[in-house]
């Protein structure tokens, strides 16, 4: 039966689904600010921050597509349960190590903890982009989708807080034991999910008709084939790959580099990044009371080349509070950019591949991201400042979303079918 709108709020498996998101990205914000200012604070070195990062990402590239053929075959739950517990488990190791062992540990073992974490993340998220579809009755997918993106924004204000304040007490084992403990909270909610299958239907079918299940491999070859059939969905993907290149590492290394040039504290930081997700939060807000920017997708080219040309001025405002205003709007532009795509994606991928698709997507959302902590880490360290880094960057960011209006594709994209209520997406194939 046709469900309202606002029936969401009644299910179970939403709320669930909500609490453990919230828990899980302020986690990850919390964890990735305070792994950022340890490693400057340890070795004081812009290069062994790069390198640091750049161990953190290359496992998520190497595992995202396995992990996203893996979430098409295997429970989405499990895998997200499963994920955030050892998360737990490395944090509290290494806070042990932290509190046993003295507070400067050696820079192999900060990056082996960062590998490790960044492996076992990898597999989180292409499953907890297509849970959805699978936890809510399909009526209520895009509204529960464009809710929960919006919490995702608002927990990355909790985690850099969270951050903040934990650096203010400078004792770096209470932070990672903090943390990881919010994963553990994180793990444990999200198994009392309870989600939908069609394991009945299946069941009535003959032997010979049910689908044969393909291997990890042609499962992911089948999500790129299907991706790279799509024109519209490949411009997204080459905007999220060059999006990243030069937004990641300038912001995830240049920030706390000019933050530090100044004299300013760890808890500055943390309040730059919470600035950051305030702006998200409310540009998602904004996003959801738009109805995802139904029919006004155009905006998203030219909020995109806001955003970068902020970005360019921000190593140019000299106090705390022009900064951060700075950091609160771009964070409302990359909202207002990414919501309406992933609602847009969700809207007309079938079920049963969007698991690999989502995969995919954050392949070339972070493809880059080494690259772009190596590059940037290398041009601070050749005493180049983070100024120009920024400014550089921006530019670029904006040069390239602008040139989004010569796409004949993305120039209709608010005709869309699945935008006019017209897609039909497959039903769940798994759980």
């Amino acid at each position: 039966m046709p469900q309202s709108e606002a029936s969401v709020f009644r299910v179970r498996n939403f709320w669930i689904l909500l609490i453990g998101t919230l828990f899980s990205v302020i986690g990850d914000n919390a964890y990735f600010t305070i792994l950022g200012w340890f490693v400057l604070n340890v070795t004081g070195s812009q290069l062994a921050l790069g390198t640091t990062m750049t161990f953190a990402a290359i496992p998520r590239i190497v595992f995202m597509l396995v992990g996203g053929a893996i979430a098409d075959r295997v429970s989405r739950k499990l895998i997200m349960s499963i994920s955030l517990s050892m998360r737990a488990v490395i944090l509290v190791l290494f806070a042990l190590r932290l509190i046993t062992g003295g507070a400067h540990p050696s820079l192999w073992m900060i990056e082996t903890m960062a590998t490790l974490f960044g492996a076992i993340d990898s597999f989180y998220y292409p499953a907890s982009g297509s849970i959805i579809q699978v936890a809510v009755a399909e009526p209520l997918v895009s509204r529960a989708t464009s809710i929960l993106q919006t919490v995702q924004q608002s927990s990355t204000i909790l985690g850099p807080l969270l951050a903040a304040g934990l650096l203010a007490m400078r004792r770096y084992g209470l932070m990672y034991a903090t943390v990881g403990t919010v994963f553990a909270c994180a793990s444990l909610i999200v198994v009392a999910l309870r989600l939908r299958t069609l394991q009945a239907q299946e069941d009535d079918m003959k032997t010979d008709e049910r689908p044969k299940t393909p291997s990890v491999f042609r499962a992911i070859s089948e999500g790129l084939r299907y991706v790279t059939s799509i024109r519209l969905l490949l411009i997204v993907m080459c905007l999220s790959l060059c999006i990243n290149l030069l937004c990641t590492g300038p912001l995830n290394i240049g920030i706390p580099v000019l933050i530090r040039s100044r004299g300013w504290t760890g808890s500055t930081f943390g309040e730059y990044e919470a600035a950051l997700g305030i702006g998200a939060l409310l540009g998602g807000v904004l996003v959801s009371v738009l109805k995802g920017l139904r029919g006004k997708m155009l905006w998203i080219g030219a909020c995109g080349a806001v955003m970068g040309l902020l970005i360019a001025s921000l190593g140019y405002i000299p106090i705390r509070a022009g900064g951060m205003l700075d950091m609160a709007i771009i964070g409302a532009m990359i909202s207002i950019v990414n919501i309406p795509f992933i609602a847009f994606l969700q809207g007309f991928v079938p079920a049963d591949k969007l698991g690999r698709t989502m995969s995919v997507l954050m392949l070339v959302a972070t493809g880059f991201t080494p690259i772009s902590y190596t590059l940037s880490s290398w041009i601070l360290q050749q005493r180049v400042p983070a100024q120009a880094l920024l400014t550089g960057c921006g530019i670029g960011i904006a040069v390239i979303f602008s040139l989004l209006y010569g796409s004949r594709e993305y120039r209709r994209v608010d005709s869309h079918p699945s935008l006019q209520g017209e897609s039909d997406p497959a039903q769940p194939l798994d759980a």
